[in-house]
């Protein structure tokens, strides 16, 4: 993807955005589960639509009666999405600092696939000279690699290796320390994230962006350690940077067969002794609350069904934001008491144009969709972006379809598919 057709979201948006992934991240971790948020619901079936593989998509009209528990009333349509038995999901992403629409994704990326949905919430950190860079929340694992996290275990949904589903935390452990008699050994903090996190390295690879902008600098800057080792494909350092050695090099685009080792202030002057040539050990490790290796990973919000209970956190955690009570699009992620892969989608209903911004709006509060989706027979589901990111494709032999604009009134003629940092597309190996 050229920088030429990278789509950004005004400021307005943006600020929306930051500020409802900084919410989302104070409420409760699932530890402190209240009594489960039980709300009236009904469904009326549409219609049935079947896809590759024999998947099923059903298409409902629902209400949910949420002023009971003080909450909204909210009234409709949802799309269940039941991927067939052997289906699991596969992490489809743009490089750290780039975003795609998920049908491109998923087209280049999985076309095998049998469908594909949304993936995790936006953050928008300023780094260097670049403001608002977009970019995922949380974690990404593909094919069992480590493309982002940090130490601190953060909400992630996906598949461990074993082929079971996953719905805990999930964050990164490890050491990097140089071949060197007495050398300091420094706590692994964080694989390609946003900052360069005290305390020890953070390593970043070519899966961070390496777009230039017209000026020749990068795009999407990564964050320059105090102290850096660039590292070649052996584990050798082949560059050292730091405030007297190749300092305007530092937060450099990582090239292809290389890593940086970004080093933070507290930590550097251990670090900028060791010379060019010293091969280096660099572990790195994940660590999930339950101990399994995940094959698949990406951030996600909060659980909205657990072991069959919805909105298991309590009436009160999905009434702390405005956009947890308002009704709106929404995506989940989850599986059925059969372990079969589901999502389920909130479309909406219209698209409205406010301050020149195309926005989708209606749809369900949090926890109505939450018992909406518990009633359609989800066991385990978990929030993923919603809004204008909510999305949804489904494929039939070679062609794809668009599933997520259901019933939705678009005066404008927009696709309206916002571009994302990841997505989940749905694989079965003999599809």
């Amino acid at each position: 993807m050229s920088l030429s057709t990278t789509w950004t979201r005004p400021a307005v948006l943006l600020a929306a955005t930051a500020l409802a992934c900084a919410l989302l991240t104070a409420v409760p971790h699932e530890a402190e589960a209240a009594r489960p948020c039980k709300i009236d619901v009904t469904t009326r079936l549409d219609k049935t639509a079947t896809f590759a593989g024999g998947g099923v998509s059903k298409y409902y009209w629902a209400t949910a009666k949420g002023s009971a528990v003080g909450q909204y009333d909210h009234k409709a349509n949802v799309i269940m999405t039941t991927f067939p038995v052997g289906a699991y999901p596969a992490l489809i992403n743009t490089p750290v600092g780039e975003r795609e629409a998920v049908g491109q994704m998923t087209k280049a990326q999985a076309s095998k696939s049998l469908g594909s949905i949304n993936g995790d919430f936006f953050i928008a950190p300023d780094i260097r000279y670049e403001k608002s860079i977009e970019m995922a929340r949380g974690p990404m694992v593909r094919d069992g690699k480590v493309i982002r996290g940090i130490y601190k275990r953060m909400r992630t949904v996906g598949v461990d290796t074993k082929g079971q589903p996953f719905g805990d935390f999930f964050g990164v452990r490890g050491q990097v320390r140089a071949k060197l008699t007495g050398a300091t050994g420094f706590k692994l903090r964080g694989m390609n994230w946003h900052r360069v996190i005290g305390g020890g390295a953070t390593v970043y690879t070519h899966d961070w962006s390496t777009l230039t902008r017209s000026d020749g600098k990068a795009a999407s800057p990564r964050p320059a350690g105090e102290t850096e080792w660039v590292l070649d494909s052996s584990n050798h350092i082949i560059e050292i940077r730091n405030a007297r050695k190749n300092a305007a090099k530092r937060g450099a685009p990582v090239k292809t067969g290389t890593r940086v080792i970004a080093f933070s202030s507290n930590v550097a002057k251990l670090a900028k002794g060791v010379p060019s040539g010293t091969g280096v050990r660099v572990d790195v490790r994940q660590s999930t609350t339950t101990g399994v290796k995940l094959r698949t990973g990406v951030g996600r919000g909060l659980p909205v069904v657990a072991g069959g209970k919805p909105a298991p956190l309590g009436c009160k955690s999905y009434a702390r934001t405005p956009s947890a009570l308002s009704a709106r699009p929404r995506t989940f992620v989850g599986w059925d008491v059969d372990g079969r892969w589901r999502a389920f989608t909130v479309p909406g209903s219209k698209l409205e144009v406010v301050n020149g911004v195309v926005l989708r709006n209606g749809g369900f509060g949090l926890a109505n969709a939450a018992n909406i989706a518990k009633k359609l027979g989800m066991t385990y589901a978990y929030e993923l972006d919603g809004g204008g990111s909510t999305t949804l494709w489904t494929r039939t032999q070679r062609k794809w379809q668009r599933r997520d604009m259901y019933q939705v009134k678009n005066p404008t003629g927009c696709t309206c598919e916002r571009w994302m940092s990841n997505g989940l597309a749905f694989v079965k190996p003999t599809a």
